[in-house]
């Protein structure tokens, strides 16, 4: 028993041993406070050793195994990082933001500006490269492949997701690591740095889009710094991040409570406005298989890691009153149920394809006709003046689910068609408004690796996936779409 006991001892000894505190992409400058244009330059590199393979999977050239009748595409994109003290102030002082505004500002293209925020047992580190940092290429990746006619320049925002070395301290850091990532949130430089780049994108010459995401505790981190904003947004223009960006959280380690105050009055356009919205300017995204913010969340209170504000033990994303889509991915060709539900959505540079119902379909040579998340239809037959004389769910006179068809072209096999199935379980009654964040109940199908990818990431997915070609596709086609006309 006493050999046992001193065993347990060193053990939680060792699992004890603790990440500095420190900054992983140094920028070295002749000066300590700023660096000249030319230093700058020298820091601004395109990544160009990704491939992707048959339309749909990414791998490093020297991870591919190409056979026969494969098709590979190139990729190239820019990567950066950002990287916070637990104080939530930069470690570098202004040199790493420097070297990506400089990036933007001489981008001859469009620019697609995509921002990562680590997540928890996650950090910047090259030496021991966590699962986010070895993903995030894969995303910028597919985003390059996806729309070679704009810059695809990524952020990595690193900071101490990650305290200890080893198990159990790893797992018993969830509530230390969510303080830390509350106060970078809350008291940091971070939202006006994200701001700051979007800004630059925005202004820059070519113009362009941001898209800004999280993961588990990076989405809590985000939250934590835009919350108070969306409260606050009467309209689009008073979005801090503007029109042409989109935040994103994904499987989000936050509890429901802290979305108490807009859920009660959720911001979205007024009708007195005259504007229509089209789509949210945050989304937060959950997968209903992520055990780790389904059950290890509400349960943390039992080992001492309380994790939610109040009385709420679930995660924004598992807290069904809040829950305004689920979503799903199918592939196949199987016949819809309800034909009039289905609206009918193609890549935007499809040529030649046919829809559904086997009709050819003009070339499309623009984004957003018929996007996934256009709000499902109502009965037109329906007669409104009836409502409050029935008991029947009201739901029944929707298509409570539409299914939207997407083509891939560059893709071969049954990859290169499959469905997004939106469902609205609630928000169908006119006391709830649609307002500028969506709150979505997902499955692996849309949080997931593919199948080669997985065995080269060695990440399972669920929790920690972010790199899904069917989300970045879903991003993409939000992000590019107006939230108001």
């Amino acid at each position: 028993m006493r050999c046992l006991l001193i065993s347990l001892c060193c053990v939680s000894l060792l699992s004890c041993a603790t990440i500095p505190d420190q900054a992983y992409h140094k920028i070295v400058c002749a000066t300590k406070d700023s660096c000249s244009e030319i230093e700058l330059d020298a820091n601004i590199k395109p990544i160009t050793d990704m491939v992707i393979v048959n339309g749909v999977s990414t791998f490093r050239e020297n991870q591919v195994n190409i056979k026969e009748g494969d098709t590979i595409a190139n990729t190239s994109f820019h990567l950066f990082y950002l990287e916070y003290a637990e104080n939530g102030q930069k470690f570098e002082g202004t040199r790493q933001i420097e070297v990506i505004k400089r990036a933007i500002t001489t981008a001859n293209k469009p620019v697609y500006l995509v921002i990562y925020v680590n997540s928890w047992n996650n950090n910047a580190s090259i030496d021991k490269p966590s699962p986010d940092l070895i993903s995030f290429p894969y995303l910028l990746a597919r985003r390059n492949f996806q729309n070679p006619e704009m810059t695809v320049i990524g952020v990595y925002v690193g900071w101490s997701g990650k305290k200890y070395q080893h198990f159990p301290a790893t797992i018993l850091s969830a509530k230390n690591r969510a303080k830390v990532a509350d106060k970078i949130g809350k008291k940091g430089e971070v939202r006006a740095d994200i701001i700051s780049l979007v800004d630059n994108v925005q202004n820059n010459p070519h113009s362009g889009y941001a898209l800004i995401v999280g993961k588990s505790f990076g989405g809590r981190l985000l939250s934590r710094a835009f919350i108070d904003d969306l409260a606050q947004t009467k309209s689009v223009k008073d979005w801090p991040l503007g029109s042409q960006s989109l935040l994103v959280t994904l499987n989000s380690a936050i509890g429901a409570d802290a979305f108490d105050d807009i859920y009660q009055n959720m911001p979205g356009s007024d009708a007195d406005s005259g504007l229509t919205l089209q789509r949210p300017l945050w989304i937060n995204l959950t997968s209903k298989d992520d055990w780790v913010t389904k059950k290890a969340f509400p349960k943390a209170r039992l080992i001492g890691q309380k994790l939610s504000d109040w009385g709420k033990k679930r995660t924004i994303g598992h807290y069904m009153p809040y829950v305004s889509h689920s979503i799903t991915i199918e592939n196949g060709d199987s016949l819809y149920k309800r034909p009039e539900c289905l609206s009918r959505y193609y890549n935007h540079d499809s040529q030649g394809i046919q829809d559904h119902y086997g009709q050819p379909t003009p070339m499309l040579k623009v984004r957003g006709i018929e996007p996934w998340f256009k709000i499902p239809l109502q009965d037109p037959n329906y007669d409104q003046k009836n409502r409050r004389n029935e008991k029947e769910n009201v739901t029944s006179h929707f298509c409570d689910e539409t299914r939207h068809l997407y083509e891939n072209k560059n893709a071969s096999g049954m990859n290169g068609r499959y469905y997004t199935t939106v469902l609205r379980p609630l928000y169908h009654s006119s006391e709830k408004k649609l307002g500028y964040m969506w709150n979505f109940r997902t499955d692996q199908s849309v949080i997931g690796y593919s199948h080669e990818e997985a065995r080269v990431i060695k990440n399972s997915g669920k929790h920690n996936a972010y790199v899904q070609t069917i989300l970045g596709r879903m991003a993409d086609d939000m992000l590019f779409t107006l939230p108001e006309q």
